[in-house]
């Protein structure tokens, strides 16, 4: 395996993006519009847990910035219908 020290190179703007887990898909998809409003994005269906009480949501959306990829990355995090997000 290759280890790489740092962090790596991103050339800004660039598409990123983050994988929500939630609950209900109806509310997971609600709560992303609640952190998105000021962004154009993509929202499509994931996945579903193998007993289905889990569902995920791909988000894909130009960020300007590392501030901000991390800024939307903190604001899906603390969202409280949001269980996880990669």
């Amino acid at each position: 395996m290759i280890e790489i020290e740092g962090k790596p190179d991103i050339s800004y703007p660039t598409k990123w993006g983050y994988k929500v887990i939630g609950t209900d898909e109806e509310v997971l998809r609600k709560a992303v519009d609640s952190v998105l409003t000021n962004f154009e994005y993509s929202l499509k269906f994931s996945n579903k847990s193998s007993k289905g009480k889990f569902i995920s949501l791909t988000i894909s959306i130009i960020v300007q910035d590392e501030n901000e990829r991390n800024s939307i990355f903190n604001n899906l995090k603390n969202h409280t219908t949001i269980k996880m997000v990669i």
